[in-house]
């Protein structure tokens, strides 16, 4: 019934709905609504009112009876709407998320005070861009499960993209739940046979509704260029997560160098434990600490501004 809020927002007027159902809906004036202050509501009650009925044959809504104006004052504070809702501003910012998906929640405000002359909250205009990009690309729980059908698309679309996949127990055959996704395109593979023989490892943080960890390799080709190499989905950095990650890692990418390699981490003690309890990389890598790292933590102990430049110094030296 976004046409029925938008007439109401343009008069300087609220609605609330009495009833809303698969196949009706009715709505009256703020005013009326119990919860409103009372010293907003007229006297006599205002006898805006409107009822609409779904069709049953071209599944579409039709006004039934309509009250064609209001007899109140208002209800609207500060130049605030709360017919204006999230949903609404999402359906009119739509098509510029989809030019600029970091369009500004700045921006969205004065689009929509500019429309409808209405100032929004900045946790009403949030909204309305979560709910735009949702529509564009789907939910948090939508991109989860679509999750299996993108990875097949990059190894279709990618020719010799290795997958691995590590299932969680599941009750149920039909529904397999994965702790661990890894993955490396095909032209990585060979890539790296004329990279530098240097890995470099690090996890962050994924954002929004799923808080689990994405581990990456890296390494440089001869321009100094930095060559992604390998990626991984997991729920945390913890030993497990890590030596799963070198397993595949060395499996599919590593073994092909036939020469030893240097692994550049941070401290993380499940890259330490990995790297010094697999055979294969114990054996074939040296493993470095990244000069980054070890000054950031140098900073964060001492907060010494020139020991930074000494760290530096010393670490390349």
């Amino acid at each position: 019934m976004l046409g029925v809020r938008e007439w109401n927002i343009k008069c300087g007027k609220e609605l609330y709905v009495v009833e809303s159902k698969r196949d009706k809906w009715r709505a009256k004036c703020y005013s009326r609504n119990p919860k409103c202050n009372n010293n907003f509501r007229s006297d006599p009650p205002c006898n805006w009112y409107v009822y609409a009925v779904k069709k049953k044959n071209d599944n579409m809504w039709q006004i039934t009876r309509w009250v064609d104006s209001h007899n109140c004052y208002g209800t609207v504070v500060g130049n605030n709407n709360r017919s204006l809702k999230s949903r609404d501003i999402a359906t009119r910012i739509v098509h510029n998320m989809r030019e600029d998906i970091s369009y500004p929640i700045k921006q969205i405000r004065a689009f929509i005070k500019d429309q409808f002359h209405v100032d929004i909250s900045y946790s009403k205009a949030w909204r309305a861009r979560k709910e735009a990009i949702e529509r564009i690309y789907g939910s948090w729980e939508s991109n989860f499960r679509e999750l299996p059908q993108y990875i097949a698309a990059l190894q279709a679309a990618n020719p010799g993209t290795v997958v691995e996949w590590l299932h969680a127990p599941a009750r149920s055959s039909e529904c397999h739940t994965f702790t661990y996704v890894f993955w490396v395109f095909g032209p990585s593979i060979k890539t790296f046979l004329h990279c530098m023989p240097v890995i470099s490892v690090d996890g962050t943080y994924l954002k929004g509704s799923y808080r689990g960890k994405m581990l990456i390799a890296v390494t440089k080709n001869a321009n100094k260029y930095v060559v992604p190499i390998a990626f991984a989905i997991v729920d945390e950095e913890t030993v497990e997560s890590w030596t799963w990650f070198f397993t595949q890692l060395w499996v599919h990418i590593a073994v092909h160098r036939g020469k030893k390699l240097c692994v550049i981490s941070d401290r993380h003690k499940g890259i330490i434990n990995a790297l010094k309890n697999l055979q294969v990389w114990s054996e074939n890598s040296v493993h470095q600490f990244c000069l980054r790292h070890i000054r950031s933590n140098l900073m964060q102990k001492f907060k010494v501004s020139r020991l930074k430049k000494l760290c530096w110094i010393i670490g390349i030296g």
